[in-house]
């Protein structure tokens, strides 16, 4: 694709879509939707209001779909049981280990009408910069322009730089950024100024972030070190001066979980969309059968198959095997 060295590559896969910005042919960033059927950022919907969280000031609302959204501020005079029109703000989460964050909401203009929000191919879409859909039977545009090697940063959190690397920490609190490398102080935490700031971007990495930078002690070269992050950082954000700790503090709207939040989640979950992805380009011929660990083909749902049966036109079975890694699927 040599005549497409900028803008976004998009893929409609089985359970997730894909997102591939590419910048002078290199990756620029990644985003991933899975279709998990929860309430996108944006979305207006009639929600239940269903009790109190914090008296007077916020409460919790029950969706459509049956999940549940932390609603705030509460409009007065509410009582529980009754309808509120509710716009989400941010979308639910999974934490690392399962543990699940409600979705934000707030109340809705008195004018607003339903709606579900923007998908993955709107929001790009409305980027302005041109988008190029792609397809299984064609080349993999995707692993050409470094989707597995971002996919993977993203998924162990360790980055690495010539002189250093960056290891991501998600917490419940905040996304951190250890600094760690053989290079003097100084020069160490420059490359990694500009590392941080176009990992915060290729990730979708937002909201609470902070980043341990080697101790500097000249407050002149901290004021350099930010001046490097800042000439790199694309997306909207405020940040703190690194302190004499080396420590930084980045604040961005979160309205989404980042990469990294959607693929520590569940391993398993990520084991068997990466293999409908490759039976997807898969170019045998006949019945397909998927061989995975019993944990991956608990997370292979029928409707998902389905799909996989049409797209390919091929029957296709799922034989668990305990023998096989997580990551270890194959395609008979």
């Amino acid at each position: 694709m040599a005549d497409f060295a900028n803008g976004w590559l998009y893929e409609a896969g089985i359970g997730e879509s894909r997102a591939l910005l590419i910048e002078n042919d290199e990756p620029a960033q990644i985003r991933i939707e899975r279709s998990d059927g929860r309430a996108r950022a944006g979305a207006v919907v009639d929600a239940k209001f269903t009790r109190q969280w914090v008296a007077g000031r916020s409460g919790i609302v029950t969706l459509p779909d049956g999940q549940e959204a932390l609603l705030q501020p509460l409009p007065k005079g509410l009582a529980e049981g009754s309808m509120v029109r509710v716009v989400i703000v941010r979308a639910a989460m999974t934490e690392r280990g399962g543990q699940a964050k409600r979705a934000k909401a707030q109340p809705a203009d008195a004018d607003s009408g339903l709606c579900e929000g923007p998908d993955l191919l709107a929001e790009i879409h409305a980027s302005g910069l041109p988008v190029k859909q792609v397809h299984a039977h064609e080349a993999d545009y995707f692993g050409q322009h470094g989707w597995h090697e971002a996919v993977e940063q993203a998924e162990s959190g360790r980055i690495d730089f010539e002189g250093g690397s960056l290891l991501v920490s998600l917490t419940p609190a905040m996304a951190l950024f250890d600094v760690d490398g053989p290079l003097a102080s100084f020069e160490l935490a420059k490359r990694a100024a500009k590392e941080v700031a176009l990992a915060l971007v290729r990730f979708d990495i937002s909201g609470n972030i902070g980043v341990d930078f080697p101790t500097l002690q000249a407050k002149a070269e901290r004021a350099a070190v930010t001046a490097i992050f800042d000439d790199h950082m694309t997306a909207n954000c405020e940040r703190t001066a690194i302190n004499g700790f080396g420590f930084m503090q980045i604040v961005g709207r979160k309205v989404r979980p980042s990469v990294p939040e959607i693929l520590q989640a569940n391993r398993s979950v990520n084991a068997a969309l990466k293999l409908l992805r490759q039976a997807e380009r898969d170019r045998g011929t006949g019945a397909m059968r998927l061989e995975v660990h019993p944990a991956v083909a608990n997370k292979l749902q029928p409707s998902m198959l389905e799909e996989l049966a049409r797209r390919t036109g091929r029957p296709v079975s799922v034989e668990p095997r305990g023998d096989i890694p997580i990551d270890g699927g194959l395609i008979g």
